[in-house]
Formats: C-alpha cells, structure tokens, sequence
C-alpha cells in the first residue's frame, strides 16, 4: 500500500507541475484540446538476442511493428512495441486533458503478460492481466516523464490487482543520430504477483509459496538514424532486474534450473530496420 500511495504521490505531483504553468481559462481549453490528430505506422526487421525467465539466450530475427494514430475526438490507439523508450505496451485510451507539456489519458493496458508453466503435474497456463488507469506523460527538468497507475480490468481469476509504473528519459541528437536512455520502475502489488507465481497449497508436487507485491527495474539505451524519409535503423540494450517475488517463486527456480540458458534477469539486445508510412 505503501509504494502504490509513492506512486499515486508521483502521478499526482505531475498534475501538479502542469497546474503551474494554467490560469483559469486555460482549464477549460485544457479539457476541451486533444492532441492533433494522425499517426504513424512503422514495419520492419530486427536481429534480437534475449534471455531472462522465459527466454533462453539466442540469436532470432523477428518481424517489428509498432505504431499509434489520435482521432480528433480524443481517443487513442498504442502499439509502440520495443523501441519505445519508456517499455510501453499496446494501448487503447482517451486523451483526458492537455496542461502546459503534459499529457493525460484514460487507458487499457496489460499489467502482465501471458505465463505459460510446462510440467506434468503442476503445470498451467494463465491469460495476460489487462489494466484501467490514468497516465500522465510530459517533462520534469528537461527530462521526458511517464507515469502510469491502475486496477486490473479483468476480474474473473482474480480481482484487487494494482498496477503501477514511473519513467524518466532523455534524449540527444547528434549529427542526426538520436541518442537515448532510460530508467524505470514498475509495480505490481501482491494480487498480481500471487495469482501469476504464488502457489497454491493444492499443488501436487511443488512446494507452496506466496507472493508479495514489488517492483522490476529497468534501464534502457537505444540509437535511431533515418536514412531518408521512410527507412529507419533502429538499435537498443534493456536490461529488467525482477521483483524477488518473481525470482523467489518455486515455478521460477523450477525454470532456471531444469532450462539451459535462463536468466533470474532479463536482458534484450534489439538491432532493426524499419519501414515507416
């Protein structure tokens, strides 16, 4: 509960940074303004060599497709994929307000991704756990912000999961080269931790074990360079330390220790050329 009121703390004190730069009329435009509309679309392919829980190190091409468009009305549609400096996942959402160089939106996005557990008596297999909250993004001492909070949307396994993330970037260009790099935390409180990598006293062989709530880290250095109007490369390093929850949990040492080329951290080396229209 703690590190959620942190999160709210953070989320909030950006609405309150932005306030500074309103007067009275500006409120009202504030909420009436959306961003302009149009969008982007970007495909390609890249070269990726990942490892953590649930990837062992190797070398693979892979197909990259990520974009986003803004209606006029407000709504929204993500799909930033890896190269996105702040780790975002695919989106859909509404354009709340727009104070001074901040920005905030009403979404659905994942908290977690899908699990698979392969075993022949304890093994399962659990769905992605969607999101609704608040993101506020601008700019904190010359270095680009992003922070999310929210409750899973999807209560049918499970219900009381919060979600919570905070970014900070900065940029630099350099003879038309742009230069990235990141940090970043992410929050999942107990609920979400327990239902992917808690397990139940019903388990038939593995030992039982509950999880509590705690935070991955992030970090994040990337390069981009056009080479003309359309075709652009792309490279980055990410590098995710896991909340001890995460690495603690029995599936988890069961995965590190019976698969070759597991990391209790994740690491991704991602080098693309890109397409974009």
């Amino acid at each position: 509960m703690k590190t959620f009121i942190f999160t709210l703390f953070f989320f909030f004190s950006a609405l309150s940074a932005a306030n500074e730069t309103q007067n009275s009329a500006n409120w009202v435009d504030a909420f009436t303004n959306k961003r302009d509309a149009g969008g982007y679309l970007s495909v390609g392919i890249a070269v990726q060599n990942q490892q953590g829980l649930y990837q062992s190190s190797g070398i693979k091409l892979k197909s990259n497709v990520h974009g986003a468009y803004y209606f006029e009305n407000g709504f929204l549609l993500e799909f930033p994929g890896l190269s996105d400096k702040f780790e975002s996942q695919f989106a859909l959402g509404y354009n709340i307000a727009n104070l001074g160089n901040w920005e905030f939106d009403a979404l659905l996005s994942m908290a977690h991704g899908e699990i698979k557990y392969n075993a022949q008596q304890d093994g399962f297999s659990k769905e992605a756990s969607p999101y609704f909250g608040l993101r506020a993004m601008g700019t904190i001492a010359d270095l680009d912000a992003m922070f999310v909070v929210g409750t899973n949307s999807n209560k049918m396994d499970y219900s009381g999961g919060v979600y919570a993330a905070a970014w900070l970037a900065k940029s630099w260009n350099i003879n038309n080269w742009t230069l990235y790099s990141s940090i970043g935390a992410q929050y999942r409180n107990d609920a979400i931790l327990d239902y992917y990598y808690g397990v139940p006293e019903s388990a038939q062989v593995t030992e039982p074990f509950q999880a509590t709530g705690g935070f991955n880290y992030l970090y994040k250095l990337g390069v981009k360079k056009p080479l003309d109007e359309h075709w652009l490369i792309e490279g980055f390093f990410s590098y995710t330390h896991y909340a001890s929850s995460i690495v603690d949990s029995p599936y988890s040492q069961n995965i590190l220790k019976f698969n070759e080329g597991r990391s209790d951290q994740g690491s991704l080396f991602n080098l693309s050329i890109n397409y974009v229209f």
